[in-house]
């Protein structure tokens, strides 16, 4: 069963604090689907590092990098966010929708990081 919450313009910044640090250790695919660009993947299976929204300039970032990287290796950037929802699945899958004011929709897959080989 999926939840689906809207979340609220002025809860925004703290939603995003707290979701990144208690999320751990989770696999991110960015999706971008609108008009003008059609649809397309802007990141698949990356390593999640977070979601911020930036309220002096309006915009929300999506930090991943590539497994084993230290440092953020891609920020995808949504300008003047309209509307935001989360879908909780089972387990870890989540879905973070995000649609801009060009009417662009932005949904942030997430979901467990794939089990390491053994050694």
């Amino acid at each position: 069963m999926t939840i689906t919450e809207e979340i609220p313009r002025d809860a925004w910044r703290a939603y995003f604090d707290d979701f990144s640090t208690r999320l751990g250790a989770v696999e991110a695919t960015i999706e971008i689907d609108g008009r003008d660009v059609g649809a397309q993947i802007a990141a698949e299976r990356l390593v999640f590092g977070g979601i911020t929204y930036d309220d002096g300039d309006d915009i929300v970032v999506v930090a991943v990098d590539a497994p084993g990287s230290t440092a953020d290796e891609y920020e995808h950037v949504i300008d003047a966010p309209q509307r935001i929802a989360v879908a909780t699945g089972e387990g870890l899958d989540t879905t973070v929708e995000i649609q801009d004011a060009e009417g662009r929709q932005t949904p942030v897959r997430l979901g467990p990081a794939p089990a390491l080989p053994p050694a």
